[in-house]
């Protein structure tokens, strides 16, 4: 299933589903599961469309722990970590990794032809064949050892993996990983201990997870991905950092509310109960049609044409006449499928006439009849056609065997039934008549006599009443009509014409409505025979040819073949039913598979409520089958020796299975990744035949990757640390005191327990679920369904989508009354990702409302500010802001926005001195403002990360052995551990080296003897090197000149980069609006004019075309063009540092002094020089334990040069690591350490690999600038010194907008900080005006 449009058409149809996560809005959550196979394809070949792109196993594997470390740290699940790798998969599943594999060796094929042919020289060292990211390969062996190093790394190293419970499910436990997942959470749903309300995070892409985590009903469900981005942003090749991913949470709490939504309007016409579990089972079935990883898609269903939609509708349609739900626990009921596909093939027969029959001749001949029907009804007559007349003639019989029994009995249960066989007309015809005669038709009933076809009955209004009475809820059965609108008549119309048979006025009004029909002209066919006789057998013949083209075409099957027919027809619905058990019970059959590249038409499938499946469980391939099922032979190398030349030998017995040219079909897709690779299905017994005669010449080491192993399971074992040898000797380091304990993980197991279908008891749901975990039902609303645009991935949808109108329940309320109930109190915005925050205000359109205190010693009374002229259009713009948003990003109609509230919200936990923690709320810098009516004043469920807590008690809170950081005057940020705790003090023991003091001013000093830049704006430089702007702006941006072959050579100087607002790290920056360049870079454009003049001549003119080498050059053009560009490049040009406007950064010259610094002290330490000191009674904050960091180090400053050490014992860096801060941006820094680790990066090549890492502030402790120094005598009067206002870099460009003179602030807007007063100073000049 393409997931890109299936998780955009679900992220669209139901808008709030998927949240783009902020760091302080993750819900908490007790289990992360990982299908691993993503990340493995991510960080191994991120870009398949460039030749010469290189990365080396040990960079794969780096790259690999830093994602999964990335994530786990975003998540930061409480109880379990599960990774999955995919292992032997079902065959099933091999058609299509089989198709993917050949198609990717031909695409890298195609990408090193195309290099090739137009002169590129490749790299020696191979491309990497992403083929290998299959189980039983070299590659997956050496992933598994790589990661079982890595978690034992971890859990030694970091707190956060230390409470866990990590699985590793690898490449040798066969299953794919997303259902090994999927199985242990069935095995523990069915477990008597089982937590109802566990709340799980599932990362993966694959569209099927949102399939898959519907089928568990557990409603703390979510599912974490990547931004998907569409349209001419999904083309962007920027590889970006792991910070800079945005990820979505597509929360099945909201997905779940939203399908009930959509379906709930169907319950008072069900003949059942209505149930949203059972409600969820179908639609997991319906979206099956549209295709997946095991069966095709059915003909001209398609996502991107709304083929999940007419889904839908059918089934809304069709559920009322069912007599109960199509898919039981994964067990479908295909008598109740049969009707579903019925409707479905009236549907594909409308497809057919609408867009292949010929209709003209018909279209001609209906016109004579056309105007012969127009003609009558102008003179009032009636005209039926041949067949509406026998439809009369049996209805008329009906009503006059009714009217002459003597039985009220039998009266009541009196009915008429009919084939359902009719046309269009015919069936509008039926509507017409029962409306005229009031009595009752319901459509596609069950025939008792005859359930292989549907029928339609007749019935009088008075067994209606019966029926809706023995239901016990005013259900009615079936899709049921009185009028032809799919609802039943009024009651009292019912009983003017039947409430009493005796009365001669009914019976005259019956006899009026008889008598018009049977007078009418029956319209006689023409000589060529009956008009729609003839249209529907051209009809039916045009589709059979049709259809035999289809199965000739695709298939290479007779449709005129019953049996064949019949072969393919049940193949697809034993599919159906093989994918529901793989869904809800796990695998059925190991070895069975669709052996068809296509499915049958819907109209074709019929007789399925006659079809019994028997599945076989069977046993999976063995790694090296599989390989040699799915590879292409241009993968051969990735297979022992002992299996390659069957592949490619002429005399294999299979090389059939090996085609090296095969073809490609999109069929009605719209992406090569979406085509149907047309290869040979592999024939088992012939595989394994042919590989059993080779095995023996398998090796040792072989014959271990050929097996099955088990799962693995780690968690933290401090009381026996062991040494973990290195998996990558002389790259990664040996674990010395590893605390991880490793075992076989065995999966719960039922032993007389059954699966749980439907809610676990004890659920939590709608309001009542847990903090976090989104529900629609927080506030008060209602629905519709239609087209409104909305833009969730950057582009309006097309599509339909679920609306929610908001009641605002604050509606005729008095201001001043809303103002005193909320101002002061907190409450939660964002709706429905409700976060807490404090009203500090309320205002209208007219007034800021506050509280202040008028009367000294009297309660704050709510007083009235008016908005300045200014701030009146402000408020209205944020009023029509907030609208806008909710309306076309969420799909929420907020209703009249007359109340705003100022909000400030939860910031965390702050931690005071005496050890307690207490809410922390923004300031005003940070106040946003939410309309009244999307606020909730309460919630039920109370997130616990942000519960106050009184201070524990010394001894409680620092155990002996604790690791924490002194922050007394001297020894600041030295790593110690504590030996004692008294009621009120403890003590430490320090560990130092004694020059670290003097180390720390050496690191400072590289970054203060660095050679300054004076900058000078654009237009002055262009003044001092006499050139016109435009020629400066031209040069020092990119400027493309075009060879005689075409080619695009870019010969600016790429200083700066406007569209993308990067700068180059000493030659540019942008102040405000303009752009100001140093004298370095004035001097390389001085040096470029005056080596190629031609160039310079040519950036006057007007436009922004290219320019053709030979207009700026008439002797030997391109050689010119290639000359300058070789002298750029000798000019280090090429080598610039683009980096963001808003940041600032050391040279990578100054980074790479730092780290020299840092060997070079690092090479002269020994274990010796290290000193240790006891400091006894001291009060609890002079130690900062790694887990209190983030509450105490708020406002803690940095500057580039500033040594720091790490004290935050969670994420990628060791503890108590030092390094220097070589760039700041505004929320983080960037950081070369003393030492390499695992998850380092190289800063975007400004340091050496695995040495740099960007970090928050408040995980590092500032030692050239102490701020936190706190005295060590408990009964000093100040306790602590520390920064009160908070740390904001600000760097770049920042515009402000500024009230006018005179005037106040627009209410929730701030001013920025006034200077001192220039006396005659225009203060709007160089803005523009106002």
């Amino acid at each position: 299933m393409g997931i890109p449009k299936f998780f955009r058409y679900i992220s669209e149809r139901y808008p709030l589903t998927s949240q783009l996560i902020q760091e302080n809005k993750i819900p908490e959550f007790d289990n992360l599961y990982i299908d691993f196979n993503g990340i493995i394809h991510n960080c191994s070949h991120p870009n398949d469309e460039d030749a010469h792109f290189r990365l080396s196993e040990e960079q794969i594997f780096t790259a690999i722990f830093a994602y999964v470390d990335h994530l786990f740290g975003k998540i930061k699940p409480k109880k379990l970590f599960f990774m999955a790798i995919d292992g032997v998969a079902p065959r099933a599943k091999m058609n299509q990794q089989r198709s993917r594999r050949f198609r990717t060796a031909k695409e890298a094929k195609e990408v090193r032809e195309k290099a090739l042919r137009k002169g590129e020289k490749l790299p020696e060292e191979k491309a990497f064949d992403s083929n290998c990211i299959t189980p039983g390969t070299p590659f997956m062996a050496r992933l598994s050892e790589q990661l079982r190093y890595f978690v034992n790394k971890k859990i030694s190293e970091d707190a956060n993996w230390r409470n866990v419970t990590v699985v590793l499910s690898g490449h040798d436990v066969p299953g794919e990983g997303e259902h090994k997942i999927m199985e242990y959470i069935r095995l523990s749903r069915a477990q008597p201990d089982y937590d109802p309300n566990v709340r799980h995070c599932f990362y993966g892409l694959d569209a099927d997870l949102i399939m898959l985590g519907l089928t568990s009903h557990d409603p703390h469900f979510c599912l974490l991905r990547e931004e998907v981005k569409f349209g001419p942003a999904s083309r962007s090749k920027n590889n970006k950092g792991l910070e800079s991913i945005n990820f979505y949470l597509l929360h099945l709490t909201l997905m779940r509310e939203y399908l009930d939504l959509e379906f709930h309007e169907i319950e008072p016409v069900l003949p059942f109960e209505y149930s949203l579990e059972r409600v969820i089972d179908d639609f997991i079935l319906l979206a099956v049609f549209v295709g997946n990883d095991f069966l095709p898609n059915l003909p001209d269903l398609h996502i991107h044409e709304n083929g999940l939609e007419k889904l839908f509708d059918v089934y809304k349609k069709v559920l009322p006449s069912l007599d109960g739900y199509i898919n039981d626990g994964g067990a479908i009921n295909t008598k109740r499928l049969q009707v579903i596909l019925d409707e479905m093939a009236i549907w594909e027969r409308e497809v057919f006439e609408k867009e292949y029959a010929d209709v003209n001749w018909y279209k001609g001949k209906q016109a004579k009849h056309m105007k012969e029907l127009e003609m009558a009804k102008k003179r009032q007559k009636l005209v039926l056609s041949k067949s509406q007349r026998d439809i009369f003639e049996k209805v008329r019989v009906f009503v006059l065997e009714h009217r002459t029994s003597s039985s009220e009995a039998h009266q009541r249960k009196s009915r008429l039934t009919m084939p359902n066989n009719f046309s269009a007309r015919d069936r509008a015809f039926i509507n017409t008549l029962a409306e005229d005669l009031h009595l009752y038709v319901t459509w596609d009933e069950y025939d008792e006599e005859d359930d292989t076809q549907n029928v339609v009955t007749w019935r009088f209004p008075g067994e209606l009443e019966q029926m809706v009475s023995e239901n016990n809820s005013g259900k009615n059965s079936g899709n049921s009509s009185g009028n032809g609108s799919g609802t039943p008549v009024e009651e009292e119309d019912n009983d003017e014409a039947w409430e009493d048979e005796d009365d001669e006025e009914s019976k005259a009004a019956v006899d009026r409505v008889l008598a018009k029909y049977e007078k009418a002209k029956v319209a006689e066919p023409d000589k060529e025979g009956d008009f729609d006789a003839r249209y529907e057998l051209s009809i039916q013949e045009k589709m059979d040819e049709w259809k035999r083209n289809y199965y000739k075409g695709k298939l290479e099957i007779s449709y005129d073949d019953p049996q064949e027919m019949h072969d393919l027809v049940y193949r697809y619905v034993e599919g159906l039913q093989w994918v529901m058990y793989y869904y809800y019970r796990g695998v059925a059959s190991w070895s069975w598979f669709y052996n068809y590249h296509y499915a049958p038409r819907i109209s074709d499938l019929k007789g399925i409520d006659k079809m019994e499946f028997n599945f076989d469980l069977g046993k999976p391939f063995r790694p090296f089958q599989q390989l040699m099922g799915v590879l292409p032979a241009a993968s051969k190398d990735l297979i022992p020796l002992a299996y390659q030349d069957l592949m490619y030998d002429d005399n294999s017995p299979i090389l059939d299975f090996y085609p090296t040219e095969f073809e490609q079909d999109l069929n009605g897709k719209k992406q090569d990744w979406e085509a149907i690779v047309k290869i040979p299905f592999i024939e088992e017994a012939r595989l394994l035949k042919a590989m059993a005669s080779r095995e023996h010449r398998l090796t040792e080491e072989e014959k271990r990757r050929n097996s099955f192993g088990p799962s693995l399971k780690f968690t933290y074992y401090p009381d026996e640390p062991k040494e973990y040898p290195s998996s990558l000797p002389g790259f990664f380091p040996d674990l010395h005191r590893c605390t991880c304990k490793m075992e076989s993980f065995h999966l719960p197991t039922l032993e007389g327990l059954h699966l749980v279908e439907g809610l676990c008891d004890g659920v939590l749901l709608g309001a009542e679920a847990l903090a976090g975990f989104p529900s629609l039902q927080t506030l008060p609303h209602t629905v519709t369904l239609g087209y409104h645009g909305v833009n969730v991935h950057g582009q309006e949808s097309r599509n339909k989508s679920m609306i929610v109108h908001i009641k605002n329940i604050h509606e005729h309320r008095k201001v001043g009354d809303v103002a005193d109930e909320m101002i002061g109190q907190r409450t939660f915005i964002g709706w429905p990702f409700l976060q807490e925050g404090l009203v500090t205000a309320i205002s209208d359109s007219l007034f800021k409302y506050e509280k202040q205190s008028v009367i000294p010693g009297k309660p704050p009374k709510v007083v009235s500010t008016p908005h300045s002229p200014q701030g009146l259009g402000m408020w209205k713009a944020k009023a029509e802001r907030i609208d806008y948003y909710y309306s076309k990003r969420c799909g929420v109609i907020t209703g009249d926005i007359e109340l705003l509230l100022h909000v400030r919200p939860l910031k965390g936990l702050k931690r005071l001195d005496t050890g307690a923690f207490v809410k922390d709320y923004e300031g005003q810098e940070h106040e946003v403002e939410q309309a009244v009516q999307m606020a909730v004043s309460e919630v039920v469920s109370e997130d616990p990360r942000f519960l106050e807590k009184e201070a524990p008690p010394l001894s409680e809170e620092f155990p002996t052995g604790t690791k924490v950081f002194f922050l007394g005057e001297h020894a600041y940020g030295v790593a110690a551990q504590v030996s004692e705790t008294t009621k009120d003090t403890l003590s430490i023991i320090l560990a130092f080296f004694p020059s670290e003091a003097a180390e720390n001013e050496k690191f400072k000093s590289i970054v203060a003897h660095r050679v300054s830049n004076k900058y000078y704006p654009s237009f002055k430089v262009a003044e001092m090197l006499n050139l016109a702007p435009i020629a400066v702006a031209k040069i020092t941006s990119s400027f493309m000149v075009i060879t005689s072959d075409g080619q695009k050579n870019n010969v600016g100087l790429s200083l700066k980069f406007e569209a993308k607002a990067l700068k180059v790290i000493d030659y540019s920056r942008k102040d405000g609006r303009h752009w100001e360049f140093s004298e370095k870079a004035i001097e390389l454009i001085r040096d470029y004019k005056e080596k190629y003049p031609e160039i310079f001549f040519s950036l006057t003119r007007g436009g922004d075309a290219m320019v053709h080498a030979d207009a700026l050059f008439k002797e030997n053009p391109d050689g010119k063009v290639r000359e300058i560009k070789h002298w750029l490049q000798t000019k280090g040009v090429r080598n610039f540092e683009p980096v963001s406007l808003f940041c600032d950064q050391l040279k990578k010259e100054t980074v790479k002094e730092i780290e020299q610094l840092a060997d070079n002290l690092t090479a002269g330490k020994s274990r010796d020089a290290i000193k240790k000191a006891i400091v006894k009674s001291i009060p609890r904050q002079a130690v900062l334990k790694p887990s209190h960091a983030v509450y105490r180090l708020q406002n803690q400053h940095f500057a580039l040069g500033d040594r720091i050490t790490r004290v935050q014992e969670t994420g990628g860096v060791p503890l108590s690591v030092k390094g220097v801060v070589v760039g700041m941006n505004a929320k983080s820094m960037d950081v070369v350490w003393d030492v390499p680790f695992m998850s380092g990066t190289t800063l975007g090549d400004r340091c050496s690999q695995y040495r740099g890492s960007t970090v928050e502030f408040t995980s590092c402790l500032n030692l050239s600038n102490p701020q936190y120094i706190v005295s060590t005598n408990p009964k000093a009067p100040v306790q602590q010194q520390q920064p009160k206002t908070p740390f904001r870099p600000r760097f770049g460009p920042h515009p402000v907008i500024q009230p006018g003179i005179g005037q106040q602030a627009a209410s929730g807007f701030r001013p920025a900080p006034q200077g001192p007063v220039h006396i005659m100073a225009n203060p709007n000049r160089g803005r523009g005006g106002q």
